[in-house]
């Protein structure tokens, strides 16, 4: 039962009479919630460093695509072999350096025939030259996206102490912006700020939402330290001063470097 047709013909047998009630109703966009849950659970584990869960959430990331191939292959649209033949064809069409004798030295030059081959051999034109980034990726990823593709026509910084400056004039409006009170020109501010930073992350060749993902993880870490160490003080974090909680939390933030 180990093998990837097998597992094409469980996916048959849900889908199929006689098999589960739940899985036989799903529609490509029902299932839309659990591939971004999957997506996220993969990405997880990676964080995580933990092997074993990476494993597993794998698997349930390829039963999501093997589900919606089955319900393509119903519709008469197409079927799993057909989406390994496309990304097979695809994979070698990018790879003129490794399968045609093409000449791509530095991972600049990889990213630049890359992005020439989808533009010229596969004609993926968009109507705007920041086009094409899906509106349901996060938006940190999507801000990243967005401002690279930007940076390849032209419009970008020249170095990074530039965006340094260009984050403390928005973090500078900000401030103006919440001494003013009006919500509408606070929000509008901190988002211009977040999206300095995110051009600052790129600038810095550091993915804004991995940043984000493990700053994440750090505050949960040294909160929950910092919640066993009010116990152990024979407090709660809810009836302490903030004085009392400033120091549990530094004291937590070395517990957990």
């Amino acid at each position: 039962m180990s093998n990837f047709p097998s597992l094409v013909k469980i996916m048959e047998r849900l889908r199929g009479e006689g098999g589960c009630e739940w899985d036989r109703t799903q529609t490509h966009a029902s299932l839309r919630q659990y591939l971004l849950e999957e997506v996220h659970e993969v990405v997880d584990a990676i964080s995580r460093k933990n092997a074993e869960q990476l494993r597993e959430e794998l698997g349930d990331l390829l039963f999501q695509i093997l589900f919606h191939a089955q319900i393509a292959r119903e519709n008469g649209d197409f079927d799993i072999t057909d989406v390994i033949d496309s990304i097979s064809e695809k994979m070698v069409r990018r790879h003129p350096h490794v399968f045609a004798g093409a000449s791509a030295t530095t991972p600049e030059a990889v990213s630049h025939q890359w992005e020439h081959i989808k533009k010229t051999v596969e004609n993926r034109n968009h109507s705007s030259i920041i086009g094409g980034v899906p509106r349901s990726f996060p938006s940190l990823l999507r801000a990243a996206k967005v401002t690279k593709k930007a940076a390849r026509a032209g419009f970008d910084w020249e170095n990074t102490g530039q965006v340094m400056k260009k984050v403390e004039e928005e973090m500078e409006e900000l401030v103006n912006a919440v001494s003013e009170g009006d919500p509408e020109n606070m929000e509008h501010e901190l988002g211009d700020t977040i999206f300095a930073l995110v051009n600052l992350a790129r600038f810095l060749n550091i993915n804004p939402e991995v940043a984000m993902i493990s700053a994440n993880e750090r505050f949960e870490r040294r909160f929950e330290a910092m919640e066993k160490i009010a116990m152990e003080s024979g407090c709660s974090i809810e009836n302490s001063d903030l004085s009392t909680l400033d120091r549990f939390w530094e004291k937590a933030k070395k517990m957990t470097k």
